[in-house]
């Protein structure tokens, strides 16, 4: 009970919770038609905070891409940047540091060379970011990384520091292999994956093998508890994705009609 207690507690007072309950308490007391205009929002906001709804939102865009088939020779492995922050001991932060070690597993297995894509922020790109966190691991990797300023037949990091968003990691990635269709293995979060392979396509590489990691919804959960149906952070954080990823593809289906 005082488990119960504590999460209804938390979840009323802190974001998105707290707006949810302003909005509802000030909708309480409002004239009609703004009560109707803050009810609704209070109510859609609450939707989008609890886990039932979110997960929905969300699965749909990672569910294509839960088993990874990988071929068995490949030009490159592309990995698209997640960002960073600098002074950090280890300075890619959680999405970006997962896609650029699961590229990096991959580009090992099959002694093929890893891109590194991202521009980075205030001059700080992905890929000087990853060597640093590379080196605060040492300890435990034990294992010579090797660097190449252009594309080898066999692994090594290749740094593309000039992209400022996936289409141009598309773009650059394939003016770097000098190849007209490439094989590429695309590594990225699983709910950002689709539009990837969409940009990638739009850029005119045509060999694709997705490898997603960051699964954020488990699709084998089928209840919910009492704490899912209280607004959460992360559940909104999961909504925001999902409208994220749906309302870029939108753009990039305008990209290519205008096209």
């Amino acid at each position: 009970m005082i488990y119960l207690l504590s999460k209804i507690f938390t979840a009323l007072l802190l974001p998105p919770g707290l707006f949810v309950t302003i909005a509802a308490l000030l909708a309480w007391f409002a004239r009609s038609w703004v009560r109707r205009g803050l009810a609704t929002f209070a109510l859609f906001l609450y939707l989008l905070s609890i886990h039932p709804v979110a997960d929905n939102l969300l699965l749909p865009f990672e569910a294509p891409f839960r088993h990874t088939t990988l071929p068995a020779k490949a030009d490159a492995v592309v990995t698209l940047g997640g960002g960073n922050m600098r002074g950090n001991p280890i300075p890619l932060v959680d999405e970006s540091f997962k896609r650029a070690i699961y590229g990096m597993a991959i580009g090992k297995s099959l002694d093929i060379p890893v891109i590194v894509s991202g521009n980075g922020d205030r001059g700080y790109d992905e890929f000087h970011a990853l060597l640093d966190s590379l080196k605060a691991l040492n300890p435990i990797l034990c294992d010579e990384i090797n660097v190449s300023k252009t594309p080898v037949g066999h692994f090594a990091l290749i740094p593309e520091t000039r992209s400022r968003d996936t289409y141009e990691n598309a773009v650059l990635t394939r003016e770097m292999l000098g190849k007209e269709n490439p094989t590429l293995i695309v590594v990225t979060s699983a709910y950002h994956m689709r539009r990837a392979l969409m940009l990638f396509r739009h850029a005119g590489v045509r060999h694709l093998y997705p490898a997603a990691v960051n699964f954020y919804i488990d699709p084998s959960k089928t209840s919910y508890e009492i704490q899912d149906y209280m607004p959460s952070m992360w559940a909104l954080l999961n909504s925001y994705r999902a409208m994220h990823e749906f309302f870029g593809i939108v753009k990039v289906k305008l990209r290519d009609f205008l096209k």
